[in-house]
């Protein structure tokens, strides 16, 4: 059984001004301005919220919780593609920030609990809304609330609220007593860091986020001063796993998506190896299973209920990622299930091929994919940005060739094309994809 969570879901506005959950001045302006997006929204309004501005989200956002609506959350970076796609599945009653949708009376009034829209396109691209409520929220803040032993969770957060990553520090705060500082990504690539919150204080990041963070001796006296640099998003490169376990950063690495309201396996340093294998154990109060196609599955109460429209429980969320059990119980995820390469009947895993490119190109900005084949199906490919002799794409190979398999060594490197990636760092290996054929015929 886990503990108390030190308050329940605010569903009212005296409720959520009871307990500052965001450092000062930002406590001031979010409570003026929730009040202000209180007296427009009405009773079970369907809002979409786009803002460039953390704090006019979050207010927008539990405005519409308070009045039991639904709430989208959305990257007011989209282009036009992806506002088609949130055009096309519904309509809102009051849209804010900038965007290619407008407002107009919804199709049909929202009646019940709130709910709360967070975007999900994963690698693909393809958008959809994970469907969250306050309960499964509340769900996701009480397994990472018992794993710290209670501690109340505060937080600088990086990332727009349209990232669960950027929405949960804040939802966790509000739940367990901590506060949140809304920090913009620029200012700490600059140096100037905020002061760290006294309880429990953690950061989300991205393996090239902290990598940059690394570089200096000001980010790494940041980094030494929090509780908890929680890391996740993309896989870590063996170079960035091994810095973190010399410097002796208080990383976890941690494995979620939205489907889930972010992490729900943990990881230490620890729990690493010399060759930058990553391994970690489910949270409280979630159950992982693995297939017998090795494809990971969650049970947990943090679930999302569904895509937008398709609104329903979900007892078991399929990951469409690859994982296995080590020996001492402990998971270790190997990569999507999508983006396996099938070559001649064998399959190769991208991200085992990047982990030994990495060793001979490290620092490099790089991937693996596939183009098709007459005779193999698929071929493994080597994407990397910088430009390389054919002289060193040889020695590259000859260097791979005694380490793997001759399915697993990539039968072309293409060199000086830039890595498609999404906001977070993640490389697009659909994108990715068709630029290997796009490139090569």
């Amino acid at each position: 059984m886990g503990g108390k969570i030190v308050r329940v879901f605010p569903q009212s506005l005296e409720a959520v001004l009871k307990t500052p959950f965001l450092i000062e001045p930002e406590w001031s302006r979010f409570s003026k301005r929730l009040i202000g997006y209180l007296d427009e929204i009405s009773e079970g309004d369907t809002v979409l919220v786009a803002s460039v501005d953390s704090l006019e989200s979050l207010a927008a956002m539990f405005a519409t919780i308070v009045r039991s609506g639904r709430v989208f959350l959305a990257n007011p970076r989209w282009k036009t593609a992806e506002w088609q796609v949130v055009s096309d599945l519904v309509s809102f009653d009051k849209v804010y920030g900038p965007s290619e949708v407008s407002a107009s009376a919804s199709q049909s009034r929202h009646v019940g609990l709130a709910q709360i829209m967070i975007p999900s396109g994963g690698t693909s691209g393809h958008l959809r809304f994970c469907v969250h409520n306050l309960d499964t929220l509340s769900a996701a803040v009480q397994n990472l609330y018992d794993f710290h032993g209670g501690s109340s969770l505060s937080s600088i957060s990086v990332l727009g609220v349209y990232h669960v990553s950027g929405l949960m520090p804040v939802v966790r705060a509000c739940l367990t007593g901590g506060c949140v500082t809304l920090a913009e990504w620029e200012s700490l690539r600059s140096g100037k860091f905020p002061r760290v919150p006294e309880s429990h204080a953690s950061i989300s990041l991205v393996p090239t986020q902290l990598s940059r963070f690394i570089q200096s001796e000001a980010g790494l006296r940041f980094l030494h001063g929090l509780d908890s640099i929680y890391l996740g998003g993309a896989a870590a490169t063996p170079q960035l796993v091994n810095l973190i376990r010399s410097e002796k950063l208080p990383v976890l690495f941690v494995y979620g998506m939205t489907e889930t309201a972010a992490m729900v396996v943990v990881g230490s340093r620890a729990d690493t190896d010399s060759l930058g294998a990553v391994w970690g154990r489910p949270l409280p109060g979630v159950m992982v299973t693995i297939s017998e196609a090795e494809e990971i599955r969650v049970k947990t109460k943090s679930l999302y209920q569904g895509y937008f429209p398709d609104v329903q429980p979900v007892e078991e969320h399929f990951t469409g990622d690859l994982g296995c059990w080590t020996a001492d119980n402990q998971l270790q995820v190997l990569g999507r299930k999508d983006f396996m390469i099938n070559t001649g009947g064998e399959k190769v895993n991208p991200y085992e091929i990047e982990q030994y490119l990495e060793t001979w190109l490290p620092g490099s900005n790089m991937a693996v994919s596939s183009r098709r084949s007459d005779v193999w199906g698929e071929e493994v490919v080597a994407v990397v940005e910088a430009t390389m002799s054919v002289e060193q794409k040889n020695g590259l190979l000859s260097k791979l060739a005694h380490q793997l398999a001759a399915y697993k060594v990539p039968k072309v490197i293409l060199d000086g094309v830039p890595i498609p990636r999404s906001s977070l760092g993640k490389v697009n290996r659909a994108v990715l994809k068709e630029t290997i054929r796009n490139r090569i015929s």
